[in-house]
């Protein structure tokens, strides 16, 4: 099982932050009722390879009576190549209108042997690299609702 965190600054409030995930990844169902959300990571600036794999993402909202509330979050792959991953999204005030958000979780490596030696050689780097440029996107959508609603405020 390997350890993986990624953490961002969004110009939001925290708790407009994790409500707004809450729902965003809710509203991404598919086909078959999942929410699908696409997982991307660039190999190289250069040739501008890019891997991506649609998982299914769920989403819990966790409230805690004498902390920050925090979302657990997991994904499955829809193929078995790709590693699970299960974990949790807070958001903690940097001030009254910015916060951090930090996704930690873990996965382990599919393929067995095979598998833990290509995690060991690039797939850690991968899976790191996937884990930012989502929480890239989720600031991005996060800041670019919270510009719209406060143009309306």
């Amino acid at each position: 099982m390997r350890e993986l965190s990624s953490s961002i600054s969004v110009k939001a409030p925290a708790g407009f932050a994790l409500a707004f995930l809450n729902t965003y990844v809710r509203d991404l169902v598919g086909a078959h009722g999942d929410s699908i959300l696409p997982m991307r990571y660039t190999l190289t600036q250069m040739a501008g390879l890019t891997l991506e794999r649609a998982v299914a993402v769920r989403v819990e909202y966790v409230a805690k009576p004498n902390a920050e509330a925090e979302l657990n979050i997991c994904w499955e792959p829809d193929a078995t190549l790709f590693p699970s991953f299960t974990g949790t999204l807070n958001a903690s005030a940097i001030d009254a209108a910015t916060c951090e958000l930090v996704l930690a979780g873990t996965y382990d490596a599919p393929g067995g042997v095979a598998g833990q030696l290509f995690d060991a050689v690039i797939g850690v780097r991968i899976a790191q690299g996937t884990l930012d440029q989502l929480v890239a996107q989720f600031r991005d959508v996060i800041e670019a609702d919270y510009r719209k609603r406060m143009a309306f405020a």
